[in-house]
């Protein structure tokens, strides 16, 4: 059985990526080519649905949706990283293709279990010194 996505976080994705898109095609300089548009268009909804992971569940604290600050970080930034790929080669389809990889990077390393590399909680301690 499929697992349905959760409304809060399909429209928030689908906000985020119309924004994205909007942003990356303005740094990059335009559509260009067919295939700069689709991996452009890639990237935003890839970047859409990393910062729509960081939307809370129903009922879900915003605690424990953004995880280990040090860890998500690194998911986050790869939302600005197009940007600046985009906007150092314009109408690149190349770069596209680079802005690509770096937001399913990030998003990998968001849906990645944080709490296997990066526990929240405190860890327990051994009473005495050795």
């Amino acid at each position: 059985m499929a697992v349905r996505p959760s409304p809060r976080r399909l429209i928030a994705g689908t906000l985020a990526a119309a924004v994205l898109l909007a942003w990356y095609l303005g740094v990059s300089g335009g559509t260009g080519g067919l295939v700069h548009l689709a991996l452009v268009a890639l990237s935003a909804g890839l970047g859409g649905a990393i910062l729509a992971s960081y939307v809370p569940e129903r009922g879900e604290a915003w605690r424990s949706t953004l995880g280990c600050g040090p860890c998500d970080v690194v998911a986050a930034g790869t939302v600005l990283l197009p940007a600046l790929l985009l906007g150092s080669a314009p109408l690149s389809a190349s770069m596209a293709l680079v802005a690509v990889l770096a937001t399913t990077f990030g998003l990998v390393r968001r849906r990645a279990g944080t709490a296997t590399s990066c526990p929240t909680s405190p860890q327990p301690t051994t009473g005495g010194t050795p």
